[in-house]
């Protein structure tokens, strides 16, 4: 059963950064969403190489990272090709 839930937390961890991304709209969202995100993943960073574990280990938060970087990419390309009208 442990192995079910940390699929299932794994799953999450990496779909829930992607999907947050992708459900934005406009620039200024997009812009506030990335500088969050960078302050969250570099405060787990800071976390990580002092000793702590983070509320996260460093399996999922790299799931998540990965996750929001592919979400990032797809809308940010979204976004600058997206047509005026």
């Amino acid at each position: 059963m442990e192995g079910v839930l940390a699929l299932f937390a794994s799953l999450l961890a990496f779909v829930v950064p992607l999907a947050l991304m992708l459900f934005l709209q406009r620039w200024r969202t997009f812009l506030v969403a990335v500088a969050a995100s960078v302050a969250v993943f570099m405060a787990m960073t800071v976390d990580f190489v002092s000793g702590g574990t983070a509320i996260v280990g460093q399996f999922l938060a790299g799931l998540m990272l990965f996750g929001f970087a592919a979400g990032t990419i797809a809308k940010f390309v979204m976004l600058l090709t997206r047509r005026r009208g």
